[in-house]
């Protein structure tokens, strides 16, 4: 019962919010004397018009006990185990309301029984629905509790949230519009200025000559799809979601501001990759004067440089918060080969899936390649042939990413421990791996060369997988 509780605390509210209604959630349990029990769980409102927002306390494990015989609706819909429709003249706070009921069935839940375990009461106002959704209300209402129950046999299918400001419009299987709601219409404005301009038409071809990005799902079992579209004066965020019966829901958000900050961090990200190439070139400057000193200095310069990479794929990125760290390997790797004059040397790079990580992650693991693969091509001596750098998830485990470098030189001495080595490089390894991004480093002594492998919990990484 528990998992059915959970299941409809994340799913009601998007319910609720489309239908402007509040929801009441009725539970029926065994106590342990086999009586049956009814426990109200949840008041489900919306945010900007709830007939409950001074008790309105959200609670997944614990209801308060209802006296069933004391609602004479609610009693009948669990037994008839059927929706029903209130009359009119309920009041609550000085406002007509009326009372539907969608029975939840154990046969719904995967039981075998066609038996109410649940009831959903949704309260709406009658003259504020009539408003909103005129007589679509009901058919609105029958669609979003089929979608509920059809979800209910699906594993991580759950109905997204709305946010306060986000507008929703409905479509029809053959992608016309079927009801926007009030805010969608003020959203698109700059397209349609009222309500009977939108409804009928095709939600496609009315974005059809706007600018658009895809940006795929907000996380891998999800069932948003979501795109973005640029008018002449506002950016809006459509995502996508299923409903049944051919029927989908459009859910708007004027992300404009958003939009602008975006830009202006993006020209931080260039003026930065800028201020660090100017550094760079500072360095090899004084290499020159001070040729003793070049080892030092050409170290310090492939560190900035890798760094200036970070920043520069975020400068040129649609998206300001992760990196592609794949794609930024291979301009790290290339700049040392340039570095060592090494162009020659025969590398190969694994990296079978896109791997998207957080910015500040992505700067860390990239000093952290620049130092194994610094190590290989410095210390690997003549031998030195081949380089092998992967970059993918752990076949038994998917939460684990692995960097892993391994070279056909010398190798590392019987007796090495990177733990007790107090190299620069090595600190700098121990430092962002071990300290910053929770890594556990192993060094592989049977190895013919040199191999360290980087095992980095995904969850520290923040890390998007999407395949090629």
């Amino acid at each position: 019962m528990s998992e059915l509780i959970k299941f409809l605390d994340t799913n009601l509210p998007f319910i609720s919010e489309i239908l402007l209604a509040d929801i009441k959630l009725f539970v029926k349990t065994t106590n342990s004397d086999g009586q049956e029990e009814i426990f109200v769980h949840n008041f489900y409102h919306s945010q900007q018009d709830s007939f409950y927002l001074a008790s309105a306390e959200k609670t997944i494990d614990k209801g308060r006990k209802f006296q069933i015989h004391k609602d004479a609706f609610i009693q009948k819909a669990f037994q008839l185990a059927r929706p029903l429709v209130g009359q009119y003249g309920l009041v609550i706070e000085n406002r007509k309301i009326q009372e539907f009921a969608y029975p939840i069935l154990d046969s719904d839940f995967g039981g075998d029984k066609d038996e109410a375990i649940a009831v959903i009461a949704i309260q709406r106002d009658i003259y504020l629905t009539r408003f909103s959704l005129g007589r679509h209300w009901d058919f609105v209402a029958d669609l979003l509790i089929r979608t509920l129950k059809h979800k209910m046999t699906e594993e991580d299918t759950n109905l997204p949230s709305i946010s306060l400001g986000e507008g929703v419009i409905l479509l029809k299987e053959n992608r016309n519009i079927f009801f926007p709601n009030p805010i969608s219409v003020n959203l698109l404005a700059e397209i349609a200025e009222h309500t009977n301009q939108l409804v009928g038409r095709s939600f496609d071809e009315l974005i059809r000559s706007y600018p658009k990005k895809y940006r795929g799902k907000s996380k891998p079992c999800s069932i948003e799809e979501i795109q973005e579209i640029t008018l002449r004066r506002k950016s809006l965020r459509l995502r996508y979601v299923s409903l049944t019966d051919g029927y989908s829901a459009v859910i708007l958000k004027d992300i404009s501001e958003v939009k602008i900050k975006e830009t202006l961090l993006k020209e931080i990200h260039h003026r930065v990759k800028n201020n660090l190439q100017t550094v760079a070139s500072l360095l090899r400057m004084q290499q020159r004067r001070n040729p003793e000193l070049a080892e030092c200095f050409s170290e310090a310069i492939n560190r900035t440089s890798s760094i200036s990479i970070v920043h520069e794929s975020l400068s040129h990125s649609d998206d300001i918060e992760n990196v592609d760290f794949g794609y930024l390997a291979q301009q790290i790797i290339k700049n040392l080969l340039a570095s060592f004059g090494k162009e020659n040397l025969s590398v190969n790079f694994y990296c079978p899936k896109k791997i998207l990580i957080q910015s500040e992650e992505a700067t860390n693991l990239a000093l952290i390649l620049n130092e194994l693969m610094s190590n290989s091509l410095e210390h690997a001596g003549e031998k030195l042939s081949q380089l092998d750098i992967s970059l993918n998830y752990l076949e038994y485990d998917s939460d684990t990413l692995s960097l892993s470098i391994a070279d056909d030189g010398t190798g590392f001495p019987y007796d090495f421990d990177f733990q007790n080595n107090t190299g620069l490089g090595w600190e700098i390894v121990k430092n962002l791996a071990q300290e910053c991004l929770d890594a556990k480093i192993n060094i592989d002594k049977e190895h013919s060369g040199a191999k360290i492998e980087i095992l980095i919990p995904v969850k520290k990484l923040s890390t998007i997988q999407a395949d090629e």
